[in-house]
């Protein structure tokens, strides 16, 4: 069915707004999604010269299953972030947990009793833990019918000046990564190459701290060669979206083939704030 619109529009507009030093930012936008089945987002069409840009937006999850996960992520390991006396003053802790932790014990007792295990083990070793990337054994005991196990925290300390934060996310265990990148590429390449028009643009959003750009690109260059539609894409931007809610900031990014910034775009809202450009806006083919 065709949609109606939707949160990622939001992004869409601030980036037209500020692509290609405004050049786009009058442009008649045609949300093609909402009235045609299996269309792309939006053909922006230029009202200096006609010229017609396609632009088709994915999520990437970092794992298969992401949001069952976090569903139930959300719902149990969040609220450790609401004991604000495990906060450390200058210090910045982020706490991971293995993915699929909880949806291997779908009683709510023992997930509860794990979740209680990682608060009790944060609070016990929180002034202790050192600056940088750490791993650490963490024991859950008392769970019915279950042996007593460890779960391996992974935890990053930086310094954070005046202020202190804790927060609580998930760690990728195992890689099953570049079936996420297949099935995005597989659902919105044709849809975007179908699309008539004088450029295309594919935009990867990232919302999770554990995914970076960079993996993002590697992998979608290792599957280039079973994608020839890449080649009929311009330019791949990186939306990230970490944090983001309404009203708030988020970043384009348009990196070359060795994941050296050419271009940023930062914008509040559903406004643009700020861009730089390295050497103009290549194309950037895979």
């Amino acid at each position: 069915m065709p949609s109606k619109s939707r949160r990622e529009d939001v992004f869409i507009e601030a980036f037209l707004s500020a692509y290609e030093d405004e050049l786009w930012a009058d442009a008649d936008k045609d949300w093609v999604d909402r009235h045609t089945d299996g269309g792309i987002e939006v053909v922006a069409k230029r009202a200096s010269d006609g010229k017609t840009l396609a632009i088709e937006h994915t999520l990437i999850q970092p794992f298969v299953s992401d949001k069952e996960d976090f569903a139930v992520f959300g719902r149990s390991f969040l609220k450790i972030e609401d004991d604000k006396s495990l906060i450390v003053p200058d210090r910045w802790i982020q706490l991971f947990v293995p993915v699929g932790t909880l949806l291997n014990y779908p009683d709510k007792t023992a997930r509860e009793g794990i979740v209680n295990a990682v608060h009790e083990w944060i609070r016990a070793n929180r002034l202790t833990l050192p600056d940088g990337d750490s791993d650490h054994q963490c024991l859950v005991t008392g769970i019915q019918g279950k042996p007593d196990f460890y779960i391996t925290l992974t935890i990053k300390v930086k310094p954070l000046p005046g202020d202190g934060s804790l927060h609580v996310r998930r760690q990728q265990v195992g890689n099953d990564f570049p079936d996420v990148v297949r099935k995005a590429l597989a659902t919105k390449l044709p849809k975007l190459t179908k699309q008539k028009a004088d450029k295309r643009i594919l935009m990867l959003e990232r919302q999770h701290m554990n995914l970076i750009p960079d993996q993002m690109q590697d992998e979608i260059r290792r599957q280039a060669p079973d994608f020839p539609a890449l080649a009929q894409v311009d330019e791949i931007w990186v939306l990230e979206t970490i944090g983001y809610e309404p009203g708030g900031y988020f970043l384009f990014e348009l990196n070359d083939e060795k994941n050296e910034p050419l271009a940023n775009i930062t914008c509040q809202g559903n406004i643009w704030t700020s861009r730089s450009v390295k050497g103009g806006i290549p194309f950037c083919n895979y």
